[in-house]
């Protein structure tokens, strides 16, 4: 007798969690993340699945993701299941057997559940393999904080060699309006596009007690901090979503010196390239005339960002179907504002049709209330199957087998 899918996934429920709580105590950051990806290699080697590594460097930085692949015994599409590496420059104050023992850093965006899922999800997958009408790449990705990774991977044509149809994520996010193991599949943008902007305002220094003497660029930054505000709250759509950040002043070095120069940084958010384009211009236009209005000269770059995440509306309701096989109504959410975060999932999506899907992992104890990026942050791991369970499902269906 067959088992389903759902009994399989939750049999796995326990060897999830410590694989979880194993990364969980080695977070490393960035592009490089050599005992993760060792990790994962020895994993993928138990389960006899052959993987390569990334060959790609930046900066002479070696980027160590890890690309697996199990190829069904019957021919087929190609689909891909993707989770990311990388932990954040934080130092965790939770108490806990697991704590991660690599000071000043940790797994605070849920990376360790990602990664514990998708391992999860290639031990039972390996074992339909011979049912499978077609082949899946298990994209273990570093630098998605930074940005970098999945942009390093394309250039690796990850997508190609086998050819991929179809591409899927997940993250586990505190979604305490929906019940702890929900799962939320929902088409078009799911998650924000996201740029940076460096703003220089040049002015004239001169002593504290003589401001006459020069060209105040700091009382200048304030005024273009204030102009910036408007953007989101007078010019934006009451339809669209939009963001905009100043995270970051500095000027000068002395308290009683106005300083020739202010740097601003910040970000913008947003969900349409219509808004987009909107606030990159009129930033560049405030800058520019609020600063020559203030006798300083007022100059803005920008580095690139991610695109939005845009889930496909067809694939997002066949994925949505999947989970349905597998879970109670109350657990599947097709529906969703977009959350402002950026993902750099969205690269994927920008060559296949690709779905990036939520796991509520709050719950009423100690995962309630802290957000991702936050020292304490903590998950409900007694839910981290459902994530599991979700893409074998996913997969099954994509490559013709049906089960449930």
């Amino acid at each position: 007798m067959k088992v389903s899918v759902y009994e399989q996934c939750l049999s796995k429920k326990d060897d999830i969690i410590q694989i979880r709580r194993k990364l969980h105590q080695i977070p490393e950051v960035g592009i490089y993340n050599p005992e993760t990806s060792a990790f994962i290699c020895r994993e993928l080697e138990r389960m006899g699945i052959p993987f390569q590594i990334s060959h790609s460097e930046e900066k002479g930085v070696k980027n160590t993701s890890i690309v697996g692949l199990i190829r069904g015994k019957k021919e087929g599409i190609t689909v891909a299941l993707r989770a990311d590496l990388d932990g954040l420059p934080i130092a965790e104050e939770n108490e806990v057997p697991y704590k991660s023992t690599h000071q000043g850093k940790m797994h605070a965006c849920g990376h360790d559940c990602h990664m514990a899922i998708l391992l999860g999800a290639a031990e039972i997958l390996k074992k339909h393999e011979e049912e499978m009408c077609g082949s899946v790449k298990l994209i273990f990705q570093t630098g998605e904080e930074e940005l970098a990774g999945a942009r390093m991977l394309m250039s690796e044509e990850v997508m190609r060699h086998p050819d991929v149809s179809a591409c899927f994520g997940l993250h586990v996010w505190p979604i305490p309006e929906y019940p702890a193991g929900a799962l939320v599949i929902a088409p078009g943008c799911v998650m924000a596009a996201g740029d940076r902007f460096d703003i220089l305002i040049k002015g004239k220094g001169s002593h504290g007690s003589q401001p006459s003497f020069g060209i105040d660029p700091v009382t200048c930054a304030a005024q273009i901090i204030s102009a910036l505000q408007l953007i989101s709250s007078r010019e934006v759509s009451e339809k669209e979503k939009g963001v905009l950040s100043v995270c970051r002043i500095h000027a000068g070095s002395a308290w009683n010196v106005i300083p020739s120069e202010a740097h601003l940084q910040g970000t913008i958010r947003t969900t349409s390239t219509q808004t987009r384009q909107h606030y990159k211009k009129r930033i560049n236009e405030i800058v520019k005339q609020t600063a020559g209005a203030l006798r300083c000269i007022g100059e803005v770059e920008w580095s690139a960002g991610t695109p939005a995440v845009d889930n496909d509306a067809e694939t997002a309701k066949r994925a949505a179907d999947a989970a349905g096989k597998l879970f109670e109504k109350e657990f599947v959410i097709d529906h969703a504002s977009p959350f402002m975060a950026t993902e750099d999932f969205a690269f994927y999506q920008q060559e296949v049709p690709g779905v990036y899907a939520f796991l509520n992992i709050s719950d009423s104890g100690s995962a309630a209330g802290v957000s991702l990026h936050n020292s304490r942050f903590q998950v409900d791991e007694s839910v981290l199957w459902h994530g599991t369970a979700y893409f074998v499902q996913t997969v099954l269906d994509w490559l013709g087998t049906g089960q449930n």
